[in-house]
């Protein structure tokens, strides 16, 4: 069912991968996609500020990709660890309207705070707004051995509202209402159809993998320090 049901879409035109922007040179995306061979870094572009995919906006920026680290743990069968960063080659200029979105704090929303959930895909149903939803309720509904505690469900068990074909990737948010802030709880994975009732949406949990996100990133840049402090040595030394 998770294979069948994930929300990816070849569509031409169309984005073929969502990504969150979680550091001015890092996103975040859904595994399941940098699983097909084809979509190498080579291959891949990142377009950030986009508001409407008909024209070029006033904050859009088109950045090539570096490398994609798919989590080491992302089971393509199950859809278990289903999470990806992917390193841009140049960092993203920030604004008003460009910015990243924080990671989870230690915390998880209450089930039944409203998200948002962001994406290009299919509209079937439903707006953008969606509630997380009982882990207990999603297990029952969609089966306790498809929804892994690396999983999350929202939506709403009476139907109409989801994420759906051409959305993964994408993010979950929640506004936290002491700060303020934006932060990125799901990433759009999978699901059995779209707005159906008693089906919601299943996202990879992002708390889950809060550590390992900081550690690729802080991996990355001690990397470039190193090697700028080699060259500089290098340069001294000529």
């Amino acid at each position: 069912m998770a294979n069948g049901g994930d929300r990816q879409s070849l569509s031409t035109g169309q984005p073929l991968s969502h990504m969150t922007q979680v550091d001015s040179s890092w996103v975040v995306t859904a595994a399941h996609y940098t699983e097909i061979t084809v979509y190498q870094p080579l291959y891949w572009t990142a377009v950030v500020g986009e508001f409407d995919i008909t024209k070029t906006d006033p904050d859009e920026q088109v950045l090539k990709v570096n490398r994609i680290i798919p989590h080491p743990k992302f089971n393509p069968k199950t859809f278990n660890n289903d999470i990806a960063l992917v390193e841009l080659t140049t960092p993203v200029v920030l604004s008003d309207h460009v910015t990243p979105v924080c990671l989870p704090g230690g915390t998880e929303p209450p089930t039944g705070s409203p998200c948002l959930v962001a994406g290009w895909g299919s509209l079937y149903e439903g707006n953008t707004c969606a509630e997380k939803v009982f882990s207990s309720t999603c297990k029952s509904t969609l089966g306790k051995d498809l929804v892994t505690n690396t999983m999350l469900c929202a939506g709403y068990l009476s139907g109409g509202i989801d994420s759906c074909q051409g959305d993964s990737g994408g993010p979950l948010i929640y506004q936290d209402r002491m700060s303020g802030r934006f932060q990125l709880y799901g990433i759009t994975s999978w699901g059995d159809g779209c707005g159906e009732k008693g089906k919601p949406g299943v996202y990879t949990r992002v708390s889950a993998f809060s550590d390992w996100i900081q550690s690729e990133i802080q991996s990355r840049f001690k990397t470039t320090e190193h090697i700028l402090s080699l060259l500089k040595i290098a340069t001294l030394t000529s």
